[in-house]
């Protein structure tokens, strides 16, 4: 999770549009979705994408922010967060490129099909 947020934040960097990326927990939910088999279970992906968002605010690189007062006076429900800058000093681009590489690998190992792969 903490080289997608990372890939997001340089996507988010290059659009040069504000200074903060803040997610909502729907938008993290569907970072991850992408690498999870179809059909998996709403609730549980919910919980999942949760827990590991609570151990990333403990090491200090994502933070909660308050709900927010929308324009009818209600407060949003959905968590939101900041992902702090400090994510970039732990994955750095070299790192975020070598796990690009590694992922398209593992890609093309997954479409290989079977037969081609064995000797016989």
């Amino acid at each position: 999770m903490l080289a997608l947020l990372r890939k997001k934040l340089a996507e988010f960097d290059a659009s040069g549009s504000d200074t903060r990326l803040i997610l909502s927990r729907d938008a993290v939910v569907e970072l991850v979705r992408v690498f999870l088999p179809a059909g998996s279970n709403e609730s549980r992906l919910m919980d999942q994408v949760e827990t590991h968002l609570n151990k990333i605010i403990d090491l200090g690189f994502v933070r909660r922010l308050k709900p927010q007062t929308g324009s009818t006076g209600r407060t949003t429900q959905e968590p939101v967060y900041e992902v702090r800058r400090i994510l970039k000093a732990f994955v750095d681009a070299q790192w975020l490129a070598d796990f690009d590489l590694r992922l398209a690998a593992y890609q093309a190992q997954l479409a290989t099909p079977e037969a081609e792969t064995t000797d016989d």
